[in-house]
This record gives C-alpha cells, sequence and structure tokens, in this order.
C-alpha cells in the first residue's frame, strides 16, 4: 500500500504520476500571488484525517526538487504541524506535471476554480493569465483565441476579464495600496482606472484628506462633478487592454438542450436588453446622453448577473445529478456567489445612479418648457 492508500485518499483519473514526496523538497512556486491566509482550520483537518488526502499537483525542477503548483496551504500546514511536533506523515502525495506550460496555467485554473479570491487578487490573476497566455500563443502550444483561452483559464466573461487587466494597467499604485488593503472594490476601481493619473492621484488625496477608507461608485462620481471631470478619452493607448477582450465576439449560447435540467419555474430569467430611447442629438442635454450610457452599462452588469446565477443553478444540477463532489460544489458555489454579491451591489449602485440621472433629466426638461412658454409671452 502507497501513501496515498494508508492516508485514505482516492485519487482521481490523472495521467500524471502520483508519488510521495517529502515536505523538505517541496519549493514554493514563485510565480504564486496568491495570499496564504490562517491555517488553524486546514492544520486542524489534516490532524483529524490522519494526514493529507488530497494529491498536490507539483512540477520537477530537476535537482530533486519540485515546485509547488496547487497545495500551498496543504503544505505549508504540514510543515507548520511538523514543526509544533505534530505527528504527521512528512511524504505528501502528489501528482507529477513535466509539463511547464501546462504547469503555469494549472497554478491559476487550481486557485480560480478552489478558492475565494480578493479583488486584488482577482486582477493579479487575470494579470498573470494574460501573459501566459500571449506567451503560449505565440510559442503554438495554444491554438484557441486569446479570448477563448483566458474565459476558458479564469471562468469569467470577456467583460470581466477585460476590466481587470484595465485596473493592473491603469490604476496608480497608491490605489492599488487601497486594492491590497481591502478597501477598494472592482467595480470602483474600474471606475477610477478610467481616469488620467493625474485626476486619480487628485481623488486618492481627497479621500485621504478626509479619512475615507473605503471608496464607493459616489465617492467617485461626486469628485468627478466637483471637479468638471470626464473619463479619459476613448482612443488613450491604455485602454487597448481591455478593448482586447471587449471587441471579441461573445461566445454562441449552448442549445438548450445541452444545458443542465433545471426544475420548473426556477430558472431564472434573463434580463430584456435595454434599448436607449432616441439616439442622442447635438443639441439633446448632457444629462440625456449620461442616461443612455448607465443604460448601457446596466445591461452589461444586469447579464452578468444573470450568467452567475444560471451558473449556480448548473452547479447545484451537476450535484443533484452525481456530477460533482461536495467538496467542490461548495467551494465553486461560494466563488460564483461571492462574485454574483459583488456584482448584485454594482447592479443597485448602477440603478440608483440611474434613478438620480433620469430625475435629473426629467427636472431639466420640465425648466426648457417653462422657459419656452415664458419666451412665447
Amino acid at each position: 500500500m502507497n501513501l496515498a492508500e494508508s492516508l485514505g485518499f482516492v485519487p482521481q483519473k490523472t495521467a500524471r504520476a502520483v508519488r510521495a514526496i517529502n515536505v523538505g523538497k517541496l519549493i514554493p512556486n514563485p510565480a504564486n500571488f496568491y495570499h496564504i491566509d490562517s491555517l488553524d482550520e486546514l492544520k486542524a483537518s489534516i490532524l483529524e484525517d490522519g494526514g493529507v488526502r488530497q494529491n498536490l499537483i507539483v512540477e520537477p525542477k530537476g535537482d530533486g526538487t519540485y515546485i509547488i503548483i496547487s497545495g500551498h496551504r496543504r503544505c505549508q500546514a504540514v510543515k507548520e504541524l511538523l514543526a509544533d511536533g505534530a505527528d504527521v506523515e512528512a511524504d505528501l502525495p502528489c501528482e507529477i506535471e513535466p509539463d511547464h506550460a501546462k504547469a503555469e496555467r494549472l497554478l491559476i485554473r487550481a486557485n480560480s476554480a478552489a478558492r475565494i479570491l480578493t479583488p486584488w487578487e482577482e486582477v493579479l490573476q487575470a494579470q498573470r493569465a494574460d501573459e501566459i497566455i500571449t506567451r503560449q500563443r505565440q510559442e503554438g502550444v495554444i491554438s484557441e483565441t486569446k479570448r477563448q483561452a483566458m474565459q476558458t483559464l479564469l471562468h469569467k466573461s470577456s467583460g470581466t476579464i477585460g476590466r481587470l487587466c484595465a485596473i493592473y494597467n491603469n490604476l496608480i499604485v497608491d490605489l492599488q495600496q487601497k486594492m491590497k488593503d481591502g478597501k477598494l472594490g472592482i467595480s470602483v476601481a474600474y471606475e477610477i482606472c478610467q481616469l488620467r493619473p493625474e485626476d486619480q492621484k487628485g481623488l486618492f488625496d481627497g479621500i485621504t484628506k478626509f479619512d475615507i477608507e473605503e471608496i464607493s461608485l459616489a465617492d467617485v462620481r461626486h469628485y468627478k462633478d466637483m471637479n468638471g471631470i470626464s473619463n479619459k478619452p476613448a482612443d488613450d493607448p491604455r485602454q487597448t487592454t481591455i478593448m482586447d477582450f471587449i471587441d471579441d465576439k461573445p461566445a454562441e449560447e449552448p442549445a438548450e438542450e445541452t444545458r443542465p435540467m433545471v426544475e420548473a419555474g426556477r430558472e431564472p430569467e434573463r434580463p430584456a436588453a435595454v434599448e436607449a430611447e432616441h439616439e442622442p442629438a447635438e443639441e439633446e442635454d448632457a444629462t440625456d446622453s449620461e442616461e443612455n450610457q448607465v443604460l448601457k452599462e446596466y445591461q452589461t452588469v444586469a447579464e452578468s448577473v444573470w450568467q452567475r446565477t444560471y451558473s449556480l443553478w448548473e452547479l447545484h444540477d451537476k450535484y443533484v445529478n452525481g456530477n460533482i463532489t461536495t467538496e467542490n460544489y461548495i467551494a465553486e458555489s461560494q466563488h460564483e456567489a461571492r462574485t454574483l454579491y459583488y456584482e448584485a451591489r454594482t447592479l443597485y449602485q448602477e440603478l440608483d445612479h440611474l434613478r438620480v440621472l433620469h430625475e435629473k433629466t426629467k427636472k431639466n426638461k420640465g425648466e426648457g418648457k417653462i422657459n419656452e412658454m415664458g419666451s412665447n409671452k
């Protein structure tokens, strides 16, 4: 009986060789930017289960050591337990992945599917995936389009990926630190990153002066209104990253019969497309034009919320039909639900902003009618 079997581990189907490797030969991946938080619960679980019961995935270095691809937290937990004198096996069950190109993608895929990421980790993950896929497409390792490869790797829409990459490329360092500290979410960061660096710095100085910890969309829009700031021009070269994704044609919807079965009456309705009432003319009030733009932004977010909600039903059906383990069901559902929470919050903020604009539009049009009547007297 090998170590994995003695620990009660049932290996999944894999073409990789599985062997027991001492923790002393397992090296943290230098490309791993994911935060290793408290390990107390994991250590207690390892002790209760009698060892690590899930394979790590590692890449051989050629000198007898191995780079960890998946399993940093498990490895670190065992190292800490051993240092505390706990009776735990120092040899861990590991799958050997000799393909470096595949190993690079696995590092991201394993974390994107199994972890609840912070906003900044999501940004770094998208940027790293962009680098890897761009290089591997040039080397001929990947044949599919960049958009397809990114969506497959990150399990995100092309629009979401584009926003994350735009944040990495455009957000100033001080505001990046806000994201690292958990004080700036993705939606707000994307709103800010469309501003010029000097305007971003002015915003940061302002919120620092007034001791504002967490920045909201309302804070950003108030700052823009007070300073007469508009978003940077569409032809700004710093926007190329996001446009690379948004300009791609969306993937085709799967045929109806290929979708997982959902109980009658439980499938959420797809939001109806929102059409602007009219194309803004040259003489149109600026508020009208902004209202039309926000309507389009609302539709984008609403569609994303629908997709996330549908993904949760898909996971539920997989679990009910026995096509996914309980552990994976919980982990993937948590990831989808967390993302849905942020996107639903953005949807609420967009609708609130839309309400304000609509009221302002009605007021402006009302004042225009009054002035017109006065001029006829």
